[in-house]
C-alpha cells in the first residue's frame, strides 16, 4: 500500500511539474485545436485601412469571396494610419483582443517578440506545417526570410508582407533638369567636382525665362530616406545610412570618416547657395509641390521617381548615375525590398487558430497575392489571352491608388510569393521606371548589408534606448555640420559624444545579432 502511495505521489508530482512547464511556456505547448471544416467559423479581425482607401473591408467582395473558401466570416474592425497604435495598445493592454490581425505596417518587430512572449500571440510555425502549404513552401525556399521572422524564443508569431520587386530595390533616385543643362550646353554630370560646377551654373539664371531668379539649384528633404541625399555619401565611400556591413562587421555610417567627408562636401554646396535654404526644414507636401511647379524651379532633386511627381516619365527630369567621388567612389544605398514583420497574426482569443491559417495560407498563392496588393481581376487587372497580365487604368478623376484599394487592401494587405507573376505583369510607365532605376543604380549597391531582424525583448528596449539618444544626437548634428560647416573643428567633440551615448554598445549589439543571423 505504502508503495502504491509512492508511485502515485510521484505521478502526481510529475503531471504537477509538466503543468508548471506548459505555464511558463505559454502557448508554445498547447495541442491546437482540431478543425472541423463543415462547420462555419466566426472570427473577429483587426486591419489597418491604407490612407487612400475608401472601402471597409466588411464591404469587400473580393476578401468575402477568400472567406467563403475555408467556410469563415471575418467581422473587421478597420483603423486608419492615423489611429491604429492606440487602437493596438489599448487592446493588448486590456486583453480584449481580435481573434486575428492582418495588416502590414503595424505591429513592430519588437511588439511582436513582446506580444509572443506574453502568450497574447501565439506561436504559428506548427500551424504553418499542417495548413498552410503556400506559406510552408515559400519560406523552405526562402530560409533567409525565415530566419527574419522567426523571434529569438524559437517562434514565429507573424506572417509578414513580402514582395521583393525589382524597382523596389531603388528606393531613391536622383534628378537632374536636362533641359536647363541643355541651355546652358553642359552634359549630366558624372563626378562631385561636375555636379557642383553644374549647380553654379544653374544659380541665379532665370532658366525658366518667368522673368524671376526663383531657381533652386538643388533640394531635398533631409530626414525622409526616398527624399534625403543619402546615396551622395557614396561617392565618398559609405552607403548604409545609418546601419552598415562591410566584411561582416557591422558599422554606423554617421561615424565613418567617409562620411566627414560627405558632410564637408554637402556644406560646400550650401555655403555658395546652391541647396534650398528650406532643404533641412520643409515637409512633404513643400518639397513635392517644389518638384511638381508648373513652371520648373530646381535644377536637382531626390525622390522615389519621375513618374510618382508627375504622372509620367517624359519630363524636364532625367535621372543621374551616382557620381564618382574624389577618389574614384561610386556607390548607392540599397533598399531590401518591400518587407514588413507585422502581417497576420493570431491571438489567444482564437479558438480555431487552423481554420485561420488556412485563410491566411491563400494570400501566398500568387494569384491571389497579386490582386490582394493591386487590385482584383476584372475591376483592377485584365488577365490577356497569351497569359500576360495588364493593370485596368482608373477612372477620370480618381487617383490610382484610390482606385487600387477601392476593393481590397492594397498595400497594406498580406502576401507574399510574387516574384514569377510579376514576370506576367505588363508593366504601367511608373513601374518600368523603377525597373529601370533599379538597372541604373543595381551595379553600385552593396552587397553586404543589414538583414530584418528580431531582436529579444531585453535587446530591443536597449537599443530603443540607444537609438534614441544616437540617432536623435546625429539627426541634430549631421545637418547643423552641412548647413553651419567647421566640421573638421567638431567632428571628434561629435564622435566623443556618440560614444559617451553608448555607440560602442550599440555597435556590439547590432554585431551580434547580425553575426547570429549568419
Amino acid at each position: 500500500m505504502k508503495k502504491k502511495l509512492m508511485i502515485l505521489f510521484a505521478a502526481l508530482l510529475l503531471l504537477l511539474g509538466a503543468c508548471g512547464k506548459d505555464e511558463k511556456a505559454g502557448n508554445a505547448g498547447k495541442e491546437i485545436p482540431k478543425d472541423n471544416a463543415d462547420e462555419k467559423v466566426t472570427f473577429k479581425g483587426f486591419g489597418v485601412k491604407a490612407p487612400a482607401a475608401t472601402t471597409d473591408w466588411n464591404d469587400m467582395p473580393f476578401l468575402q469571396g477568400l472567406e467563403d473558401n475555408v467556410n469563415v466570416d471575418i467581422d473587421w474592425t478597420n483603423a486608419t494610419a492615423q489611429t491604429y497604435q492606440e487602437q493596438v495598445n489599448l487592446m493588448f493592454a486590456s486583453n480584449d483582443l481580435p481573434d486575428i490581425f492582418f495588416s502590414a505596417w503595424t505591429l513592430g518587430a519588437n511588439d511582436i517578440v513582446k506580444y509572443g512572449s506574453t502568450g497574447q500571440l501565439i506561436p504559428l510555425e506548427d500551424l504553418i506545417e499542417k495548413e498552410a502549404p503556400n506559406i510552408k513552401g515559400f519560406l523552405d525556399k526562402n530560409p533567409d526570410l525565415k530566419k527574419m521572422i522567426t523571434a529569438p524564443d524559437g517562434h514565429i508569431y507573424a506572417i509578414p508582407q513580402y514582395d521583393v520587386s525589382k524597382g523596389s530595390r531603388a528606393n531613391d533616385a536622383f534628378f537632374i533638369n536636362k533641359a536647363w543643362l541643355d541651355k546652358l550646353g553642359l552634359e549630366v554630370p558624372t563626378t562631385t567636382e561636375e555636379f557642383k560646377e553644374v549647380l553654379k551654373a544653374f544659380k541665379g539664371q532665370d532658366l525658366n525665362e518667368n522673368g524671376k531668379k526663383d531657381e533652386i539649384p538643388f533640394s531635398f528633404m533631409y530626414n525622409n530616406g526616398i527624399r534625403g541625399p543619402h546615396s551622395l555619401s557614396g561617392s565618398f565611400g559609405v552607403v548604409g545610412r545609418n546601419i552598415g556591413v562591410e566584411g561582416g562587421k557591422v558599422f554606423y555610417a554617421p561615424t565613418k570618416p567617409e562620411f566627414k567627408e560627405y558632410v564637408k562636401f554637402m556644406h560646400e554646396l550650401y555655403a555658395e547657395g546652391l541647396i534650398d535654404q528650406e532643404a533641412f526644414t520643409h515637409d512633404v507636401q513643400v518639397y513635392d509641390a517644389k518638384i511638381q511647379n508648373e513652371t520648373p524651379i530646381l535644377g536637382a532633386y531626390f525622390n522615389w521617381s519621375n513618374f510618382a511627381m508627375f504622372g509620367k516619365v517624359d519630363t524636364d527630369y532625367v535621372a543621374v548615375a551616382p557620381l564618382k567621388g574624389p577618389k574614384g567612389d561610386q556607390m548607392w544605398n540599397i533598399n531590401a525590398g518591400a518587407f514588413s514583420f507585422s502581417g497576420f497574426s493570431v491571438t489567444n482569443a482564437n479558438k480555431n487558430p487552423a481554420r485561420a491559417m488556412k485563410w491566411m495560407d491563400q494570400m501566398y498563392d500568387p494569384e491571389i497575392g497579386l490582386q490582394m496588393t493591386l487590385g482584383p481581376f476584372d475591376q483592377n487587372l485584365k488577365k490577356n489571352d497569351d497569359g500576360t497580365i495588364e493593370l485596368i487604368d482608373a477612372p477620370e478623376g480618381v487617383g490610382y491608388e484610390e482606385f487600387r484599394h477601392k476593393f481590397t487592401p492594397g498595400s497594406y494587405g498580406v502576401y507574399g510569393n510574387l516574384q514569377d507573376i510579376r514576370t506576367k505583369l505588363i508593366q504601367s510607365e511608373g513601374a518600368s521606371e523603377k525597373d529601370a532605376l533599379a538597372d541604373l543604380y543595381g551595379p553600385y549597391q552593396p552587397k553586404e548589408y543589414y538583414p530584418n531582424v528580431m531582436y529579444s525583448a531585453e535587446d530591443a528596449e536597449r537599443l530603443s534606448i540607444l537609438q534614441t539618444d544616437i540617432d536623435g544626437y546625429i539627426k541634430e548634428m549631421i545637418p547643423k555640420f552641412m548647413i553651419e560647416g567647421k566640421v573638421d573643428e567638431g567632428w571628434d567633440a561629435y564622435i566623443d559624444q556618440l560614444k559617451k551615448m553608448g555607440l560602442d554598445e550599440l555597435m556590439e549589439l547590432y554585431q551580434k545579432y547580425y553575426d547570429n543571423f549568419k
